[in-house]
This record gives C-alpha cells, structure tokens and sequence, in this order.
C-alpha cells in the first residue's frame, strides 16, 4: 500500500485502523516532517517510532542516566531495540511491566505526531506499508489500536488546550505572583528552559516522553512561568497580500478548530 499526493495525519490513522482490521503483520512507514514507522504483528501494535520522540535508547538514559553499561547500538532498526531491550532486562535495569510500559510511552508519543494533526504545518508526504512476517521478540506488548488512539487523542485534547505544538519554543518569563509551588518534574523542565526552546528539543534532551513534556510546559505556562514565543504578525503589502498569516511555523490552529479535528477522530 503506497500513497502519495495530498495527504495528512488522520489518512495516517485511518492506514493503521484498516492494517489492524486486518490483523496484518508489518511495517507502516510515513514519510514527512516529522517521518515515523509504526510496527504491527498480527493487527497489533508492537512498537513505534518517529523523527520527533525520544527513542527507546533515549527513554532508557533518561529514565536511568548511569546506563553507560548498555551496548551502543544505533536506533533504526527492529533488532536493535530489541537487543538494547533484552540488556536493560537482563541487567535489572527494567522490569518486564516496566518495559511494557515505556514502550507502551513511546507508541503513544509516536501516534501523537505521526496521526493528528497538532498544527497544519506537519506535513505527510508519503504513507507506505510493508508486509512481513514479524521478527519482534516476545518481551514486547501487543497493543490494541483502541487504547493507543484513544491515550493519543486524549493528550492531543489537553495540549490543545494549552495552545502549544512540539515545535513552538517557550522562555522563561518573570513571575507575575510572589511564589509559585511546582512538581519535581516540572522544576525539572523549567531549569532546562532557555531563551527558545522547543517541547520537542526538551524531550530529546532529558530523555522524557514528548506528550509528558508538552502538559509540563502548558502548565508552566499556564503557572505564568513561561511563555510561547510568538512571531510578529506581517502585514499585509501589495507584494505580499499573505502578510496577514503568522510568520512561526510551529503557530497551531485555534483550539477550537484543533478540538473539532479531534472530536471527529474520535467519532471514526
């Protein structure tokens, strides 16, 4: 199955629903800014990846930073992250549920990006599917397409609500109450908060999931701890009509728009 042409997040989701339906074994490759694959064994979802979520290396370090014992295996393919996941076991790093449910994190995260549409601007260029029979050691999950969408369009729902997308940056900004209480994770990101920095580049630098990244920064936000970095509106000239349309390219669609898309996901 290949598709080219005009194409976007939820003809990505409605791909993976009709592979499941299926039970079909293989790999579902989608080619765009951000690209990703998505693995399935038996109209199961086994594991996930994408160009913008920390992959399973990066969750393993950040979730424990001492594992320089793990082998340096690069990310990419099957085998890889099968073997950097029977080290981590063999050495008591993580336990069976413990993988199960990192891995289950890093599906979740991976379906964010890769099937609903946070900000038009993402765009798919190509949706391919490869069939094969499947090579994924059994330390893996199975997961089912209904609670990998439905714990995506959850989170997709409250970033949302925050205005926020993986690739708008946030700074720091000066507190507007005398005192402000925080979790240890977010005290966490708000030390990693530069002048501009981006959800998407915090997560692959603490090694921490994008969907957990993005509600920490809306509440931060929302605490008045920081703030997104909007761009100048342009105005329109007669050399450039468009001038009206926001200059950052990580500037999402209303939330009521965005809210709509995503009640209509759900609906299918």
């Amino acid at each position: 199955m290949a598709s080219h042409g005009q194409l976007t997040r939820p003809q990505v989701m409605t791909a993976v629903e009709g592979l499941t339906t299926r039970e079909a074994s293989g790999i579902l490759k989608v080619t765009g800014s951000p690209a990703g694959a998505i693995y399935l064994d038996g109209g199961r979802i086994v594991f996930a990846r994408a160009s913008w979520v920390p992959g399973l290396t990066a969750r393993l370090r950040g979730l424990r930073p001492a594992l320089g014992g793990l082998p340096d295996l690069p990310s990419g393919k099957e085998a890889d992250d099968a073997a950097i996941a029977g080290a981590a076991l063999r050495r008591g790093y993580l336990t069976p549920a413990g993988l199960h449910e990192l891995v289950r994190s890093i599906v979740v995260d991976a379906f964010l990006v890769l099937t609903i549409p946070l900000a038009a601007e993402y765009p798919v260029a190509d949706i391919r599917f490869t069939a094969m029979r499947s090579r994924w050691a059994e330390m893996f999950p199975r997961l089912g397409i209904d609670l990998v969408r439905g714990e995506a369009l959850s989170a997709a729902e409250r970033i949302a609500d925050y205005g926020l997308t993986p690739t708008m940056t946030v700074t720091r900004c000066e507190l507007r109450e005398p005192a402000a209480v925080m979790t240890r994770e977010q005290w966490a990101v708000a030390c990693q908060i530069g002048p501009r920095v981006s959800a998407r580049e915090l997560a692959a630098r603490r090694g921490a999931a994008l969907k957990d990244t993005l509600e920490c920064l809306g509440s931060l936000t929302t605490a008045g701890l920081c703030t997104p970095v909007r761009l100048p509106v342009r105005r329109a000239t007669r050399d450039h009509p468009w001038g009206d349309r926001p200059a950052d390219p990580g500037q999402p669609p209303p939330p009521d728009v965005l809210l709509q898309v995503l009640n209509g996901l759900r609906n299918l």
